[in-house]
């Protein structure tokens, strides 16, 4: 969509930042248009008009341009010559003429450019000519950008890569038993439960065989099963980081972090760690059975797990940075190294997946872990809006290129289709021992009014209550 641009008098009133640009063009098209081009396919997408100029006090006057046509002309002419541009993303629509108080403007929106035809770069350069956008100005991208960009652009993913410097004595054999021991609770009768421990992690993805004809593990099969001290040995910023903050004025109150020499440091004793403690963290801990399924298990523990899996699966392990689960009272935040594959917006809706990692993500399915590709981001925000909460905040950022979900459990007060008695349950699904005063103040509902629900919901079978007034907790059906 083409940006709304807006006027006072002779001057346009946007600024210049990470999704605008103004240039003159009195002259031409100017050669850092391009680089322009580049930093917005590169990013997030943005859009330059040509026609405004900059004047001594910051403001943008509108000059406008004389020959629109040509210059059109010439836009198209570039973007569509290899030797100028490496690729064109404009569709027919994207550049247009626009006009204030007589004067002519040429507006061009570039979009965030697919992740097939990265790096956009220019004069058929790619060290030198490919450019990201920092804030209002662009930035000449450096070599280890460039080959993020390129790991992006691949179809064949990263993790199903062999290793060959590495045997299958580099699979930790406790952590493979937890996840057969995961496999065979979910499904008791699958033909792979019962097959040697090497010929499985061949079936499953963990392990292929090399040129040399043995078996070795793959990245994946390294990241789920291998020791931390092995792993970093491939992946040299590899980490996972769980951190609690509980507390005002206590730096933190638990952590579970890969290289302390504690544990094995693996994704997989990683997720299984972390999941049974986000349950605990949100004040309201779930039981555990004997068969290591969860009892009492709310959407809210699912969405936590959901948003843990999606870290794990689409974290770019090569790239800077790792991953990284923050818990605050109400508030978890989940972050994981690599941008989004597919726009934000088509992820929110829902029933398409291009997931970074497509190995791990069938091992954490063969596990129950995810329920159906595509799903992740749409669970998770259909259940924040179900239960009455504020919409969760998804950002990306560029240096180094990172993924942050922040997900707020509080009631959402501009939230008016949640009705009265889901926002009540919602509170109480989260907090089980909350009291009435509480559920009054946290949704603004008169304390009056969340007794009559009360009653109203554990009369029709909704809502049970365990224990007394104190010590009490809430079961909710």
């Amino acid at each position: 969509m083409i940006m709304d641009l807006l006027f006072g008098g002779d001057y346009c009133l946007n600024e210049e930042g990470a999704s605008f640009e103004a240039k003159s063009a009195s002259g031409g098209i100017p050669l850092s248009v391009w680089e322009s081009y580049s930093a917005f396919a590169n990013s997030f997408g943005g859009t330059i008009v040509l026609g405004l100029e900059e004047t001594e006090d910051g403001r943008l006057l509108v000059k406008g341009i004389k020959n629109t046509d040509k210059i059109v002309n010439e836009v198209w002419n570039t973007v569509n010559n290899p030797q100028k541009v490496s690729c064109n993303v404009l569709k027919s629509d994207d550049v247009k003429i626009a006009e204030h108080n007589g004067k002519k403007l040429v507006i061009i929106n570039i979009p965030r450019a697919d992740r097939h035809d990265c790096p956009i770069y220019i004069n058929d350069r790619m060290n030198g000519g490919t450019f990201r956008r920092n804030g209002p100005n662009d930035y000449r991208c450096t070599k280890p950008e460039i080959a993020g960009m390129m790991r992006e652009s691949a179809d064949m993913p990263i993790d199903t890569s062999v290793l060959e410097d590495f045997d299958m004595g580099d699979i930790d054999r406790s952590t493979l038993s937890r996840y057969r021991t995961f496999m065979r609770l979910g499904d008791e009768k699958h033909i792979w439960n019962t097959v040697p421990d090497n010929e499985f992690l061949r079936l499953i993805g963990a392990a292929k065989k090399g040129e040399d004809g043995n078996l070795h593990p793959t990245l994946a099969g390294l990241l789920m099963f291998g020791m931390e001290y092995r792993i970093t040995c491939e992946v040299s910023d590899y980490k996972l980081d769980y951190i609690e903050y509980m507390k005002p004025g206590v730096e933190w109150e638990y952590r579970i972090v890969s290289g302390d020499g504690q544990w094995t440091g693996n994704v997989f004793d990683f997720y299984t760690s972390v999941s049974n403690r986000l349950g605990m963290s949100t004040g309201r801990p779930f039981a555990i059975g004997e068969d290591w399924r969860r009892v009492n298990d709310t959407d809210i523990d699912k969405a936590l797990r959901e948003s843990l899996i999606n870290a794990l699966v689409h974290a770019d392990y090569r790239g800077r940075m790792g991953v990284r689960i923050e818990v605050r009272p109400n508030v978890v935040t989940v972050r994981n190294p690599g941008l989004f594959r597919i726009p934000i917006q088509e992820a929110e809706e829902g029933g398409y997946s291009d997931p970074r990692n497509p190995t791990l993500a069938k091992m954490f399915s063969l596990v129950g872990a995810v329920e159906r590709a595509g799903s992740g981001l749409y669970r998770i925000m259909e259940i924040w809006k179900k239960n009455g909460f504020e919409q969760p905040l998804i950002e990306e950022s560029l240096n180094p290129p990172t993924v942050k979900v922040t997900l707020i459990m509080k009631m959402d007060p501009k939230t008016s289709a949640i009705s009265e008695e889901e926002k009540i349950l919602g509170l109480m699904a989260l907090d089980n021992g909350i009291s009435i005063e509480k559920v009054s103040k946290e949704t603004g509902i008169p304390k009056s009014k969340v007794e009559a629900a009360v009653k109203r919901l554990r009369d029709r079978g909704r809502l049970e209550r365990t224990g007394g007034k104190k010590g009490g907790r809430w079961i909710v059906k």
